[in-house]
This record gives C-alpha cells, structure tokens and sequence, in this order.
C-alpha cells in the first residue's frame, strides 16, 4: 500500500505526463486523504471549463473516487493538528502535510508529483516517491 497525493491522482485521470507511472503506482493499492477528492475536483474543473475534457467524464472520475474504486479514501479531520504542525516545522502547506501525515502513521511510502512535498516526507524519515 501506498499514499497517494492529489497530484497522482490528478496526473493519471488527466493522462499527464508520466501517468504511465501513476497508474502503475495507483494499481499497487492506494490510500487518500478525502481532501484529494476536492483538488482532483478541482483540477477536472478547470479542465472542463478550458474545453480539455468534456463534464460528463469528470463526473465519471469524480464518482469512481466518491466509491473508492480507485484508492481507499481517509478522512482528513484525524490529521489536521499534526498535520499543522508539520506545515510549520517543514514550511509546506496544511493540504501537502495532510498526505505526509497519512503516511507516517500508516507508515506507507507517499508517492506525489510535487517535489517540495517528497523533500519534506523524506526529512521527516518517510519514503517518498516522486513521479
């Protein structure tokens, strides 16, 4: 099992490059913070309204998220106090500490795309991979 930042999660739905890469991480068996639904969400969006994908199969994405066909999905209110401190300590935002905080207590690696975010697990003695 894996934790699974947003920005995977976003990269392989949109066919960005290197989704190759986060499907192969995705089918492993992941786990999110439902925090992600709202960026995945959010990301879609923009895509839909610059004409990138048409509204119907971001609907489609968002309601296989919603199921947990994709990743099971954690619900982030158990991790916020921790997760500010390390926003804080590590100078990252409160929404990239949720997932590395995810990770320390599963003690799951944390695959992201956001370089920062993996520096900052690894200080904190999570793997991290970067896609």
């Amino acid at each position: 099992m894996i934790v699974i930042d947003s920005s995977v999660l976003v990269m392989y739905f949109t066919r960005e490059l290197g989704w190759e890469k986060a499907r192969a991480i995705i089918l492993r068996g992941g786990v999110t913070v439902d925090l992600a639904v709202k960026e995945v969400t959010n990301a879609l969006w923009k895509k839909v309204r610059r004409g990138e994908m048409p509204l119907e199969y971001a609907s489609l994405i968002i309601a296989d998220l919603l199921q947990g066909n994709v990743v099971k999905i954690v619900g982030q209110e158990p991790l916020l106090l921790e997760a500010l401190e390390v926003a804080v300590e590590e100078g990252i935002t409160v929404y990239d500490a949720l997932f590395i905080v995810l990770a320390r207590r599963l003690s799951y690696p944390l695959a992201t795309a956001d370089k920062n975010q993996a520096e900052a697990a690894r200080k904190l003695g999570i793997q991290a991979v970067l896609l």
